[in-house]
């Protein structure tokens, strides 16, 4: 068994569990699993027809760091995040949080942190989506209608494309995932299902 941290098997718990970043859904997902995917936090649930399900956790988090080398009490912070939403974290030179006297958003691209003395060390800020789930740019989308165990989904893209799979308004990962050809993808469930394909 490999992991991180302290697993206390008889009480069930788990302590200081460090979860790897994952680029892909695992091929064999468990119910129970958890996935950290595209900076979104991932639980494998069962509750379509028995098809593991991936239902997010977390929102796409977004952060910008900043850095003040010179002792000021007024940090002004410029970030490209776009958005009045956001949460900061701010760090001494020792990378321990202190707590400023004010935080004030300025406009969405701009905060200014005060301190009752002058002061060094470093901003973490942070935005994310309230409706959860950033929604990506799909570069092909294929219906299919009729429940069926295999899915042909010519996409002409020219290259072997992430393949997002949706029963319902929920996402679930079928028994494989085939790429034929640079523009061909065969899908395949243990039963026969109807859905969505959404190619990245």
């Amino acid at each position: 068994m490999k992991f991180f941290g302290e697993a206390h098997l008889q009480q069930n718990a788990l302590k200081e569990a460090v979860i790897p970043l994952d680029t892909y859904f695992p091929a064999t997902p468990k119910v129970g699993q958890i996935v950290f995917k595209d900076r979104i936090l991932y639980i494998c649930v069962d509750i379509v027809d028995q098809l593991p399900t991936w239902v997010p956790l977390t929102n796409e988090i977004t952060t910008y760091t900043h850095i003040q080398n010179t002792s000021a009490v007024s940090w002004v912070i410029s970030h490209p995040l776009n958005t009045t939403n956001v949460s900061i974290m701010v760090y001494d030179l020792n990378n321990r949080v202190i707590l400023p006297d004010d935080i004030s958003v300025d406009s969405a691209n701009q905060i200014t942190v005060s301190f009752a003395s002058s002061t060094q060390g470093k901003v973490v800020v942070l935005s994310g989506s309230q409706e959860g789930q950033a929604l990506p740019t799909y570069a092909y989308e294929f219906y299919q209608t009729t429940p069926s165990t295999t899915w042909s989904i010519a996409h002409g893209l020219g290259r072997y494309p992430i393949v997002r799979i949706f029963v319902g308004n929920q996402e679930v990962q079928p028994m494989s995932i085939t790429f034929d050809t640079m523009n061909t993808v065969t899908v395949t469930f243990s039963t026969p299902q109807s859905g969505q394909a959404k190619l990245v």
